[in-house]
């Protein structure tokens, strides 16, 4: 089996291909998403971003590279980054409290064994109702500092989950790596999974 790569430094993301039985070499790619600013649809957005980091580290590696990127669309339309500092996670918490919102996620393969690469990609959408938060504890969970390395400002998969009040679509699209899609894609090219999971006792 080639080697795979994951194209993201997220280890949120490397945990969760884990369940799939793949452990893939990390690389970091070098791909500017500055340069995609002028893109304001958030599907074209993920899904440029997602290729840009896999093609990135497929010119530098021989195997299968896997690209992943991620928005959280507020329910105005616009996408939220990760929030800079306490303000700005308050803020957009504020937005979607009481709401839903969308999470958007590309993932690009890119076989870099071949020439030309051989490419597929997959977007997947969920849809996340938050409950209405009180202010204080708004501001008690920004103060975990979680918010800030997570776009929209929040995890699903840390306190915020006691946000949420329902979930329409893939449960791992809001943490950031949706596995269906992603086994779909592996399945497809044939690509062995489950291998390295633990037994059961």
């Amino acid at each position: 089996m080639p080697v795979i790569y994951l194209a993201s430094a997220s280890p949120r993301r490397h945990e969760l291909i884990r369940y799939l039985g793949i452990n893939p070499k990390v690389v970091v790619s070098n791909f500017d998403e500055a340069s995609l600013a002028h893109i304001k649809d958030p599907i074209v957005y993920v899904e440029a971003a997602a290729m840009g980091k896999a093609a990135a580290v497929a010119d530098q590696y021989q195997g299968i590279v896997i690209g992943v990127d991620t928005d959280v669309v507020c329910p105005g339309g616009h996408i939220l980054g990760k929030p800079e500092n306490t303000e700005a996670a308050i803020a957009m918490l504020k937005q979607l409290s009481g709401r839903t919102h969308s999470v958007h996620s590309a993932i690009v393969l890119v076989d870099s064994t071949v020439v030309p690469h051989r490419v597929c990609s997959e977007i997947t959408t969920t849809r996340v109702t938050f409950a209405d938060i009180p202010e204080d504890q708004l501001k008690a969970y920004v103060a975990t500092g979680s918010p800030f390395d997570k776009a929209g400002g929040y995890g699903m998969q840390d306190q915020a989950m006691a946000f949420v009040v329902s979930i329409d679509g893939d449960p791992s699209n809001v943490i950031g790596l949706p596995l269906v899609s992603l086994r779909r894609l592996l399945s497809n090219w044939n690509i062995s999974m489950f291998a390295e999971l633990p037994s059961a006792e």
